[in-house]
């Protein structure tokens, strides 16, 4: 205690030596910290941005085609289809024009040929074929359509159901030269006379038009064979199938290998991919129907005819989004419409988009 004292009367003593008066010394002070807590900036919460809907597209003029759902030019919708019978042999391989059809049926005619009746809607192709003969059951896929068959050629039993159905048709063997032609190139090969008839979608219509003076109009009655799913959609109950084949009769198995990018089945045949000529791409679609029929050769025919039961009803599969599931169909007539139906008797829906009908006596195999 001596010693604080004696230090504080020196510091003393020497300031007032220095300035004669004493100053007495500056103490910093330190403020007490506060008790009230210092407000902290509120974090202010990220909006989150509402969605955005979808533009709704502008349907004025548009009207929906029946065969593949998507909506077109309401007079285009409007018209009657056009069934073309295209030949499939592999030597009248390329195909032209088959690319613009809406939908395909595709069912055996000799042997283990078969031959594609392409329905054409929404289209303006300017080389379609080779065409080719026509069977009697192929009529049964024109009336399902309401559409104008177009033909190069008949068997005796087409020649009559021509008649007794009373169809609308563009026979190749009184229009060649004029709204049918021959492919020179093809005509020139030996062989090959018969793979050369082509026509284009513009001869059609004048034929229909101005020619023959057919309805061009659509039957209102013909709402469709199916219903449509409003987007993409896997049946929940379907199982996967991913690459689909399609045996008719001996060694021709056609396959549809699906591309899950594109929500597409490519079609291959004769083990090579199957090509449109006019654009060099293979051809896809959204849906395959296996349509599982009767089918029979004609008693007696000689050139080995057959007949496929397309009136009555059976069972097939339906193939799309990667996925398969049972149907059934049936057909009242001739002349009323095949009916497809799900697993509960219900109109079978599809998804919007072409479609490939497989029509034969055996069952698919897929995986």
């Amino acid at each position: 205690m001596k010693k604080r004292i004696i230090a504080v009367c020196l510091l003393c003593t020497m300031l007032t030596a220095c300035d004669g008066a004493i100053t007495p010394p500056v103490i910093a002070s330190t403020p007490l910290a506060s008790t009230t807590p210092t407000p902290q900036p509120t974090a202010s919460a990220t909006p989150i941005p509402a969605e955005t809907p979808a533009p709704t597209p502008d349907l004025t003029g548009k009207a929906q085609n029946v065969l593949t759902g998507e909506y077109i030019d309401e007079e285009i919708a409007a018209r009657r289809p056009v069934a073309v019978v295209i030949n499939n042999l592999v030597r009248a391989l390329p195909q032209s024009g088959i690319g613009q059809a809406a939908m395909y049926h595709e069912v055996l005619a000799e042997s283990s040929i078969t031959r594609i009746i392409t329905v054409f809607q929404d289209f303006d192709a300017e080389k379609i074929g080779p065409i080719r003969s026509m069977r009697h059951y192929f009529l049964d896929f024109a009336l399902d359509h309401d559409a104008i068959f177009a033909h190069h050629g008949r068997s005796p039993q087409g020649l009559a159901a021509l008649g007794n159905l009373h169809i609308d048709n563009i026979e190749g063997l009184q229009v060649d030269g004029t709204y049918y032609w021959r492919d020179p190139a093809r005509y020139a090969i030996p062989g090959m006379i018969e793979h050369s008839s082509y026509t284009s979608a513009e001869n059609l219509w004048k034929y229909i038009n101005d020619k023959a003076g057919y309805r061009a109009e659509k039957d209102g009655s013909f709402a469709g064979m199916f219903s449509f799913y409003a987007e993409p959609t896997a049946p929940a109950d379907g199982e996967p199938a991913t690459v689909v084949t399609v045996p008719y009769a001996g060694s021709f198995r056609p396959a549809f290998t699906y591309n899950a990018e594109t929500g597409l089945y490519a079609r291959a045949q004769y083990d090579m991919p199957h090509i449109d000529e006019l654009t060099g791409e293979q051809l896809t679609v959204t849906n395959v129907l296996v349509q599982n029929a009767e089918v029979n050769f004609i008693p007696g025919d000689t050139e080995g005819r057959r007949d496929v039961v397309l009136v009555g009803s059976g069972t097939g599969f339906l193939f799309t989004q990667g996925t398969v599931i049972p149907v059934a169909w049936k057909k009242a007539s001739h002349a009323s419409p095949t009916e497809w139906l799900d697993a509960n008797g219900n109109q079978l829906s599809i998804n919007v988009g072409k479609t490939w009908v497989c029509v034969t006596a055996m069952a698919p195999v897929y995986e």
